[in-house]
């Protein structure tokens, strides 16, 4: 029997510390790493921790999110505080944002997004994204369990999967399919399916003409959008009676 060259990661319990910081919870596992909700004193963090066995296997992929994260410098997306660095531990501490998923708010709250809603929250994932991709950065993962909602406000985490624009493998565009995919999942909300056949989104969903071409170019269902800016300007035009 071939015995694993890896062990597996140990998962830290509530009270435990890691490098002075207490875990008050776990926030959940993934393929790259374990997070946590710590405190240390009265301030609250995130951390992450890295998994050994993706750390060798990535061939130093997985410090993208370190080395992004480092460059900005949004209200909307974590800040990072520390690497830490230890014999059986390698992660980073996050700044910690207030809010529950989207995912949560949709499929365990059953929250059903009124369109002037929806024109909050595509409003201020448009202006991170614009943020970012000023800054060389395509995220590459903004869905449901990557973003936060607290007071109205929408904060994009989760950078695991960010990388620079390279304008070959990594473009900016990557990310208007991932925000018309989020935007999707808020009309699904107000649905509802009576039986018989599905059919696609655009045949399903009750949308204004604008929205419907808006939704259809960030699907790429028509011509792709090019720039985070067309994107933004057809938008606020789709929500016109929004604004």
């Amino acid at each position: 029997m071939v015995l694993s060259l890896f062990r597996r990661d140990r998962i830290f319990r509530p009270s435990e510390k890691v490098n002075g910081y207490e875990i008050l919870k776990v926030l959940g596992e993934g393929r790259y790493g374990i997070c946590y909700h710590i405190s240390c004193g009265k301030k609250q963090f995130i951390l992450k921790q890295l998994k050994q066995r993706m750390l060798k296997k990535s061939k130093g992929k997985v410090h993208f999110e370190e080395e992004i994260l480092k460059k900005l410098k949004h209200e909307a997306i974590p800040q990072f505080i520390q690497k830490v660095e230890l014999p059986d531990f390698c992660g980073y501490v996050l700044e910690f944002k207030e809010g529950r998923t989207f995912e949560d708010i949709i499929r365990l709250d059953r929250h059903v997004f009124a369109r002037s809603e929806i024109y909050s929250v595509g409003r201020q994932l448009i202006e991170i994204v614009k943020y970012l991709h000023s800054k060389g950065v395509v995220h590459r993962d903004i869905r449901i369990p990557n973003t936060l909602y607290h007071g109205q406000k929408v904060n994009l985490v989760d950078f695991g999967l960010a990388r620079w624009i390279n304008g070959r493998k990594y473009k900016a565009d990557m990310d208007f399919a991932f925000l018309g995919d989020f935007l999707l999942h808020l009309y699904y909300t107000s649905f509802e399916f009576n039986g018989g056949k599905k059919h696609p989104w655009y045949e399903e969903l009750e949308l204004q003409e604008k929205e419907l071409l808006f939704l259809k170019r960030l699907m790429g269902v028509n011509r792709r959008y090019q720039s985070i800016i067309d994107v933004e300007n057809d938008f606020f035009d789709a929500f016109e009676d929004c604004r």
